[in-house]
């Protein structure tokens, strides 16, 4: 089960996914004001919630501005692609300001790495993570087999793919990730995009222009 929460002015889904264990991760939280992040502390009290896991899908301003919170408020450690890791400092000294993100110091938050393929457990379930880089370098997407759905961040959105003309940007992995990782899922699979509407993966293998 998924629930997408549109937050921050760029407009990032947060993505709470979890089980009928209870256990839940939470992705990409993307929290700047208190209503934003009520919403998730809400969401997750209604339900009985318990947070196991704080991902990324990549290391973007937009997409780590509430990772600070996030770790603080459900004593997690922030999970990622090990190439995200030296963009963290980057994008935070970079961007927050400029773009008006208030992100606190999200290079003191305590890290994890996590591997291509390597499963992300949550009560009886389970994420893949897909290296989809591209868009930037350490980017991944989730996949539940079971359930027939993927978050793809920034790689691929309804109709369109994420830009790649920032710093580590890279078109050609960026389309070549999306055919070999992503377009060969079930048609079925439901994409969650990191901003937008979600779609699904038949639907990008017919009619998005850049496949």
């Amino acid at each position: 089960m998924i629930k997408v929460f549109e937050q921050n002015h760029f407009g990032v889904n947060t993505c709470i996914v979890y089980d009928d264990t209870k256990q839940c991760v939470l992705i990409d939280v993307a929290s700047q004001n208190d209503k934003e992040r009520q919403a998730i502390k809400d969401f997750i009290s209604k339900n009985g919630l318990k947070p196991v896991r704080l991902l990324i899908t990549h290391p973007h301003i937009d997409h780590i501005c509430g990772a600070k919170w996030a770790s603080d408020e459900f004593g997690l450690k922030l999970e990622m692609h090990p190439e995200a890791e030296k963009m963290i400092k980057v994008s935070e000294q970079s961007s927050a300001n400029l773009l008006g993100f208030d992100c606190g110091d999200v290079s003191a938050v305590p890290r994890g790495f996590i591997n291509e393929n390597e499963p992300i457990l949550y009560g009886s379930s389970c994420l893949i993570p897909l290296d989809t880089s591209g868009h930037c370098a350490g980017s991944f997407s989730y996949y539940n087999k079971e359930e027939g759905f993927v978050i793809t961040g920034d790689a691929l959105f309804y109709g369109s793919i994420g830009r790649t003309d920032l710093p580590t940007g890279d078109y050609d992995l960026l389309i070549k990730n999306i055919q070999e990782k992503l377009l060969t899922l079930p048609p079925a699979t439901i994409v969650y995009p990191g901003h937008g509407e979600q779609t699904t993966i038949g639907f990008e293998a017919d009619n998005n222009p850049f496949m």
